[in-house]
């Protein structure tokens, strides 16, 4: 669904350790993230049963943690951009790690919406300070590949993560998968204490310019970019079992190959974005990305064999998870004093995205919508994303 004079750290010295080893800690974190995001979908008729409630109470769980990253994010970056980044980090893992363990502990709704909403909290207070850290490790060269790591951990704990976590719940109990994200989660915090290195912060700026960037219009368009991209694949995403049902007559194994191939598209692009972005540049990538985005949506409605849905879904698997890394990348060039701020703002775009996707998804198919009118109605919501994008100037640095 996915950070030189504030919440920035300095540029390492050319005599800094390599990137790659300090940022692949980080995107444990993140893949403890992905997990943690998506698993819970997976389960939701053991925790309905466990709890003794509906599955749609209990999907509200789900709706719990997105929420509170997507409001949260962008005020922890302002609140807490004077912070040193490691205990930062350590801190917001050590508070995902507790949710999660509280989250399994629960033994009922609201105890566990509660556990929810902290686990979210943790979140928005890592992944943005994660993206900006890695970016700030890499340097200017390295900052698009370093960006798409971090994403790549979301994108392969939703690939892999959630299948793992899923069949823990659905094996051994729905408590067991939230140790599982807790464990990934812990091990992450011992990286972040024992590899990551020192990162101090740079000379104060004042409280208002941090807030000031909020208001930014070109900082609000780049936002509203990945909320409607977002919107648009999580719309389909979430409802693929219906989509492709209606439309292929997929359903079983070949369902869970065509999910499987949305998320190994998803490595692909969430990877490979980086590498374009330090070629191509931001804007290019973007074009591309949603670009690519709707035109498998639409292709959507017309794949009616299963090798037509599997080449569909690779490459909208490829589109979705593209988009984030060249969106931070823009909005770091944009601010590149306030890096974590700036994609908090981006991580709450895709959050919120994911959030009203899926509840419009959910509206539409209760209405009686055909999975046919609900690809197109992603497609178009990405169509207006692409407006979006070509409508906002390249970005100069101003904050």
């Amino acid at each position: 669904m996915t950070t030189t004079t504030s919440t920035a750290i300095p540029a390492p010295a050319p005599s800094t350790p390599a990137w790659d080893k300090p940022v692949a800690v980080l995107a444990l974190g993140s893949f403890a993230m992905g997990t943690d995001s998506f698993v819970l979908a997976g389960i939701l008729p053991q925790i309905a049963d466990g709890l003794h409630i509906s599955t749609g109470a209990a999907g509200q769980t789900i709706t719990a943690f997105a929420l509170t990253y997507a409001l949260a994010a962008p005020f922890l970056a302002v609140l807490t951009s004077r912070l040193p980044r490691k205990p930062l980090l350590a801190v917001a893992l050590t508070l995902f790690v507790l949710a999660n363990l509280a989250s399994a502990a629960a033994p009922n709704l609201t105890l566990l919406l509660t556990a929810r909403v902290i686990a979210g909290l943790g979140a928005a207070l890592y992944t943005p300070n994660a993206s900006a850290a890695a970016a700030t490790l890499a340097g200017p060269t390295h900052r698009g590949r370093a960006l798409s790591v971090i994403l790549g951990g979301l994108t392969v704990g939703t690939v892999f993560g959630v299948p793992v976590g899923t069949f823990i719940g659905q094996h051994l109990s729905w408590q067991a998968s939230l140790v599982f994200v807790a464990a990934v989660g812990a091990l992450a915090l011992l990286g972040v204490l024992v590899v990551l290195p020192g990162l101090p912060i740079a000379p104060a700026t004042p409280l208002t310019q941090r807030f000031a960037v909020m208001a930014d219009r070109r900082v609000i368009a780049m936002v509203a970019f990945m909320l409607l991209t977002s919107g648009a694949g999580i719309l389909i995403y979430t409802y693929t079992a219906t989509v492709l049902g209606q439309i292929a007559d997929i359903h079983g194994t070949r369902l869970a190959a065509a999910l499987l191939a949305w998320g190994i598209g998803g490595v692909f692009g969430s990877f490979g974005s980086g590498w374009l972005t330090d070629r191509l540049g931001a804007e290019r990538t973007l074009t591309l990305a949603i670009a690519l985005l709707i035109a498998t949506l639409a292709a959507l409605t017309i794949s009616t064999s299963f090798v037509a849905v599997l080449i569909v879904m690779v490459l909208n698997g490829a589109a979705g998870w593209a988009a984030s890394t060249p969106n931070n990348h823009r909005l770091t060039e944009l601010a590149p004093t306030l890096p974590s701020v700036v994609i908090s703002f981006n991580s709450s775009g895709i959050y919120l995205g994911q959030a009203l996707g899926a509840a419009l998804g959910g509206i539409l198919l209760d209405d009686g919508v055909t999975a046919r009118v609900l690809c197109l109605t992603g497609a178009g919501i990405a169509l207006l994303a692409a407006v979006v994008h070509l409508l906002i100037p390249r970005p100069t640095p101003k904050y």
